[in-house]
């Protein structure tokens, strides 16, 4: 009775965490993204981030790579911001660390924490900009090649 348990807890647990997964190497992250997002400064002044373009590679569950944001901040002229990001990937999560580093990742000016997940060809995230204290959330959708 106990095996029969132990074999449908087991089996409920794979269906559960399979969709996380897509093949032996865990999800596919790699690619071009696109997207948009909101963020808030600590002062409550908010900002429109109207275009994320990203593109992503990805060395087994390890993630980098380049990106470009278009921000508008309450009251401001758009700013159009270029970035760097490595991350880690876990199951369908990702950790990691945006700063402002073009053209080299050793020249880095600022820099935030970043956490999302990925849902298909969907990626959701939040980051927080160390240097500003302002906190966005994103959407981007993967391009087609």
């Amino acid at each position: 009775m106990k095996f029969r348990l132990l074999s449908i807890l087991a089996i409920g647990l794979l269906l559960v965490l399979a969709p996380a997964y897509a093949g032996k190497g865990g999800p596919i992250v790699e690619g071009i993204w696109s997207g948009a997002g909101h963020a808030i400064y600590p002062d409550g002044t908010t900002a429109e981030i109207t275009r994320i373009d990203a593109q992503l590679f990805q060395d087994g569950m390890f993630v980098y790579g380049d990106a470009e944001f278009d921000v508008v901040v309450e009251g401001f002229p758009m700013y159009t911001q270029p970035g760097q990001m490595s991350a880690h990937m876990y199951g369908n999560k990702i950790k990691g660390v945006l700063g402002f580093c073009l053209p080299a990742a050793h020249e880095c000016v600022g820099a935030g924490v970043f956490e999302g997940k990925l849902s298909g060809n969907r990626l959701t995230g939040t980051m927080r900009d160390l240097s500003d204290g302002s906190t966005a959330v994103i959407v981007l959708r993967r391009m087609p090649n």
